[in-house]
């Protein structure tokens, strides 16, 4: 976070007050200060001094401020909140982010929670929550601005002035007597039609919408394809549920990233949300088990390669190399093939020709790269019969190693594996074994048919 002196400023002012116990200045105070700046704030004090400014904010405060704040942070903060105050901050947020605070709780403490808020509201959760939270039903807004085609602009705009901030309005939705989506109605098309123009008259049939079991992923490329601001979400017989936002599908996009990024490093996100050493030890050791192994079949490669070559000591030498050419060329097709599966530009026809390119590249490369090594082999260890075995080596390894990385995430998405694994420590440890494996193995032939 970048702190202006204003920003400075209060935050000195923040902590005078919470050093004081000044509670009633406390709460003047995060009256008059912004929601946004009042969870910024929350996520550089400890635990004591974060309940202290949640007890002080109102209701509707302290829902904005919840909503703002990293999972851990929340978590630890609604541990602390009874179930009475819960439901009513529950009751100030709009229904998919209350869904979403409150489906963080245990079971038994939803169903607190859920006993303290009215009944109507109540039904609109418990049916949020029965969706699972990755799909469409799990992020979409149920409150949604959905008319009668017999009815008029006219009406339509009376219905929008009263209607509340929660409810969305990028379009007016048309259904019929049983809910189901029969078009809608942009807003500059309404603001320039006749009052009495009737909706179904002037709406739109051609509306795109989604299931409302969508993985949560499919809705964020249909509304990144589309450029939406909202895309409406149904039920198996087409009747209209609630609407997926733009912020929603922002929301999906950061931790669908993060997801995605720790998952190269072969760890979880989940120890983000985590302040127990041990649990994270629990998501790393794994993936470094699996390197632990690896090393062990590279250390084999070396073994059987001491026996058999008498120019191992010189060879040896440039493993080092080998390993992080290899590594490196590995790297850039798995990066590229899992960003291209990613934003689904890789159609699953095509698969064959990525992996095919990506060799290609990858033995160009490494015959440029096996050139190079070859010619410093000759000038600093003086022996051409290396440098001979070097560079066919080098250039073999690099392409096994493209070939590898542009296939895995491939080969994981046809098996419906997130392909982001194949980033992770288990093909970079597959990848210096049979990096070094066919670098001897070259080598040694070479030397052979030459000797």
């Amino acid at each position: 976070m970048t702190e202006t002196p204003d920003d400075r400023e209060l935050i000195t002012e923040l902590l005078t007050l919470l050093r004081g116990g000044e509670e009633e200045a406390l709460r003047i105070f995060l009256r008059l200060a912004r929601t946004e700046d009042v969870a910024e704030w929350l996520h550089t004090l400890g635990a004591e001094d974060r309940q202290r400014i949640l007890v002080a904010l109102d209701h509707e405060a302290a829902g904005a401020v919840l909503t703002d704040l990293t999972a851990s942070i929340r978590s630890e903060l609604v541990d602390e909140i009874g179930p009475e105050r819960l439901a009513r901050i529950a009751e100030t947020l709009p229904a998919d982010e209350a869904a979403d605070l409150i489906g963080e709780l245990q079971p038994h403490e939803t169903e607190q929670v859920l006993s303290h808020i009215a009944d109507e509201d109540e039904a609109v959760l418990r049916g949020l929550l029965a969706y699972p939270e990755d799909t469409a039903g799990g992020i979409m807004t149920p409150e949604v601005v959905a008319l009668k085609p017999e009815e008029t602009v006219d009406d339509a705009i009376r219905f929008l002035r009263s209607a509340g901030e929660e409810i969305p309005i990028s379009a007016v939705y048309v259904v019929d007597d049983e809910r189901h989506l029969l078009g809608f109605v942009r807003l500059r098309r309404m603001v320039t039609a006749r009052p009495a123009a009737r909706l179904g008259d002037i709406m739109s049939t051609d509306v795109i919408s989604v299931p409302v079991d969508t993985d949560q992923e499919e809705v964020a490329d249909l509304v990144d394809k589309y450029s939406f601001l909202a895309v409406p979400v149904v039920d198996a017989e087409h009747r209209l549920l609630g609407v997926v936002t733009v912020d929603d599908v922002i929301d999906v996009i950061e931790e669908e990233t993060t997801e995605d990024i720790y998952k190269m490093a072969g760890s979880s996100a989940e120890e983000e949300e985590s302040e127990s050493v041990l649990h994270v030890v629990r998501h790393r050791l794994p993936w470094l088990l699996v390197c632990l192994i690896g090393t062990q079949l590279s250390s084999l490669v070396l073994a059987l390669a001491s026996r058999d070559i008498g120019l191992y000591a010189q060879l040896s030498i440039f493993t080092a190399a080998i390993m992080a050419m290899a590594g490196n060329t590995s790297l850039q097709s798995s990066t590229t093939t899992v960003r291209r599966l990613a934003l689904d530009t890789l159609p699953r026809s095509r698969f064959v020709r990525h992996v095919l390119r990506e060799t290609t590249v990858a033995l160009l490369m490494g015959l440029v790269c096996g050139g190079a090594a070859s010619l410093l082999a000759l000038v600093f260890h003086h022996n051409p019969m290396i440098g001979l075995a070097l560079g066919p080596a080098m250039a073999i390894g690099m392409a096994a190693a493209s070939l590898l990385g542009a296939a895995m995430p491939m080969v994981l998405d046809l098996v419906s594996v997130d392909p982001a694994v194949a980033s992770g420590p288990l093909v970079s440890t597959i990848n210096d074994s049979l990096a070094l494996t066919l670098y001897f193995g070259v080598a040694t032939a070479i030397l052979v048919l030459v000797g």
